[in-house]
């Protein structure tokens, strides 16, 4: 009898030791972030040249400039697009503010050349007759937005948003390719990654003022490692509204981490006087 109480006994709290371990690693896996996840973001942050230092840190990318040329499809009130040649253009973006720089000069049907500059910084935006000369606010909350969607549909914009919030990115898989997903600013962004890990596409829904509810989508084809410091960017970049093609832009200089600054119209004004 009483080496089969024994024996119980040690059976018993064998299986209790057993329950309460497997209870502390439930409770340790429901707290340790998705590793999923977190390699999927690696691999693709390394992908685009953002991971940098011992600690492997994926915020290496802080701002960006740009320049190209190639086409502009605009849509009007009227239902109708018009066809722009885009001579030259050059963007500076910051992902740590957010802010934006586009500088472009464009060639309607007419044959008439026009220089247009739209910045946008946080939550304001304005346009400069020259960068950072003669300011003008732009009040409408829609110039805001969409300005801001341009920096979020860049691959290291995106990819940036992302790894601030690794908890809410989701990692699925479309036609046998990677995708992620995550909110910015309240917009699920969805990035489809290419066979290097990189973003093929960057989509969103988003509320036109003239096409109204759309998806906003921008492709990206042949990264180039720039500076050769194995930091890519596409050299082909083109943007779809409805499906409809409103940029094609051919890349001809990148550059990561450049002195881009984006004075405020009342820091611009102070530095006129």
């Amino acid at each position: 009898m009483g080496t089969g109480q024994s024996l119980w006994t040690r059976t018993t709290r064998l299986q209790v030791a057993l329950v309460v371990a497997l209870m502390h690693a439930q409770s340790a896996n429901s707290q340790a972030p998705d590793v999923s996840v977190s390699s999927t973001l690696e691999t693709a942050a390394t992908a685009l040249g953002m991971v940098r230092g011992v600690g492997r840190r994926m915020d290496s990318i802080n701002t960006i400039e740009f320049s190209g040329r190639g086409t502009l499809n605009v849509p009007g009130d009227d239902g109708e697009w018009t066809h722009y040649e885009i001579t030259e253009a050059t963007v500076g973006m910051s992902y740590s503010i957010p802010a934006m720089r586009w500088d472009m000069t464009r060639v309607g049907p007419e044959g008439e050349a026009q220089r247009t500059i739209r910045v946008v910084r946080d939550d304001r935006a304005w346009n400069e007759l020259l960068p950072g000369v003669d300011p003008v606010e732009v009040e409408a909350d829609d110039q805001v937005r969409h300005r801001l969607e341009q920096i979020w549909l860049t691959p290291h914009g995106f990819m940036t948003a992302a790894v601030n919030n690794q908890e809410a990115v989701a990692v699925g898989s479309r036609e046998g390719h990677t995708t992620l997903m995550v909110e910015i600013d309240g917009t699920p962004v969805t990035a489809t990654l290419d066979e290097n890990s990189r973003p093929a596409t960057v989509e969103m829904a988003i509320d036109h003022p003239v096409l109204g509810e759309t998806r906003l989508e921008a492709a990206y084809a042949d990264y180039v490692d720039w500076p050769i410091l194995d930091v890519f960017f596409p050299s082909g970049i083109a943007h779809r509204l409805g499906g409809e093609t409103i940029l094609d832009l051919t890349v001809t200089e990148f550059f990561q981490n450049p002195y881009v600054v984006f004075p405020t119209p009342e820091q611009l004004g102070r530095s006129s006087q």
